[in-house]
């Protein structure tokens, strides 16, 4: 015997579908990064920068936050100037963890030459981002005038080197670190979710979508709506 009440089960087939929409979403970005070609197979320009620029520039390294393999990273860039005379914003490694570790600009080689694209990034604010910190050489957007500006760069860099690979070093022993994939590296920047994790949320949705199912069914059983035997 099965007496549904009609409120309670058209509100529950609506959330039903929402949460199976949800998980088929996230599965469908998971196979969609499964296929998509690696970084390595990227057709990337070798960038030859000479860091005279940083002789002469006192300072810290500006830091950009981002996110590498779902974790949260400072990325920071220190002025420079290419080959043809250019100046330039290069990416030089990355802090992992939320607390940002000082780059101080006169500690650093001259010799930069790596596998990298040089971008143009216009200035995109999103209004959840958190307020730069000039003072503290803290940025939540890629603002090359604010940050040239801010060093007093002339002529101030308009474009960034962004390497294939960038090295991530422990915010609290910069002395342990690992090498992973630069998803800030094109024009369009890639996602820089792991596609594991979409599915993780693909699993998530999907469970939720079973779980309301066996609320709704008990939820009629207790009432005496849902009978298995007289």
């Amino acid at each position: 015997m099965f007496r549904p009440l009609p409120v309670l089960t058209g509100l529950t087939l609506i959330c039903l579908v929402i949460l199976v929409m949800l998980g088929n979403w996230q599965y469908a970005r998971f196979s969609e990064k499964m296929a998509a070609a690696p970084l390595e197979q990227a057709v990337l320009e070798t960038a030859t920068v000479s860091a005279d620029v940083l002789v002469t520039t006192p300072g810290n390294a500006q830091q950009v936050y981002g996110v590498l393999d779902g974790e949260p990273v400072w990325r920071r860039y220190v002025p420079a100037r290419l080959a043809s005379g250019e100046t330039v914003f290069v990416l030089w490694d990355a802090t992992g963890g939320p607390d940002p570790v000082p780059l101080s600009l006169s500690d650093l080689r001259r010799d930069y030459d790596r596998q990298a694209n040089i971008l143009s990034r216009p200035v995109t604010r999103s209004r959840f981002a958190a307020a730069d910190q000039p003072e503290a050489d803290l940025w939540y957007t890629m603002d090359l005038p604010a940050m040239s500006a801010h060093l007093s760069l002339e002529p101030p860099a308009a474009r960034v080197v962004e390497t294939l690979l960038v090295t991530v070093r422990k915010a609290d022993d910069e002395s342990r670190s690992r090498r992973t994939e630069n998803p800030y590296a094109f024009e369009k920047v890639r996602d820089p979710l792991p596609p594991q994790r979409h599915f993780g949320y693909a699993l998530t949705w999907w469970g939720m979508a079973m779980g309301l199912i066996g609320v709704y069914l008990a939820f009629h059983h207790s009432r005496g709506r849902l009978r298995f035997r007289r």
